[in-house]
């Protein structure tokens, strides 16, 4: 197993009822459904004529890119974890700590072995690192820049779409329940 994580919503105090800490854990059964789903990524890329070193990052790309990359990430099999938690209602709970405690338990739950990339963010690797330990695990995380990894720039996108329809977006929503999508 395979799998590429990011987050979105930095802890602490919320700006607004819709403030959510979130992180997506992009999983692949395989390193073949992966390399395809990345090879995919870089052709787009060339299709809309970009640079080779283009990322992918949901925030700063135009509505024509993001449209181009969610048609095409719905073509490809893979599953998601998310965990999201309210700021608002959980002001003590929105913590990088506590948001790595319940990753770690749904993916444990679920897997004993797994890779992990995930974008680079030291306080979040560290409490995974720590969690992995504390649950005994056989999963291991490391951290990579989203800008030399396709699949960290897929979870940047899942993660985005995920946090914008908690806020109610219907262009997220539309996204996310787009027709063959795989990401609910």
């Amino acid at each position: 197993m395979l799998g590429f994580m990011d987050e979105s919503g930095s802890p602490g105090v919320a700006n607004s009822e819709e403030d959510f800490l979130v992180a997506s854990l992009v999983i692949f059964e395989s390193r073949e459904a992966a390399d395809k789903c990345s090879a995919s990524i870089e052709r787009l890329r060339k299709r809309l004529k970009l640079a080779d070193n283009y990322e992918f990052h949901h925030s700063r790309n135009s509505n024509r890119v993001r449209d181009a990359f969610v048609e095409l990430i719905h073509n490809f099999e893979f599953r998601i974890i998310t965990i999201s938690i309210k700021k608002s209602g959980w002001r003590s709970h929105a913590s990088y700590q506590n948001l790595a405690m319940y990753l770690v338990r749904e993916i444990v739950a679920r897997y004993e072995t797994m890779k992990i990339l995930l974008d680079s963010n030291p306080i979040l690797y560290k409490e995974l690192e720590h969690q992995f330990k504390v649950a005994k695990s056989n999963i291991s995380a490391k951290m990579v820049s989203s800008q030399s990894d396709n699949l960290v720039q897929l979870a940047d996108y899942v993660v985005a779409l995920t946090s914008r329809k908690l806020k109610g977006s219907a262009k997220a929503i539309k996204q996310y329940r787009h027709k063959k999508a795989n990401i609910l």
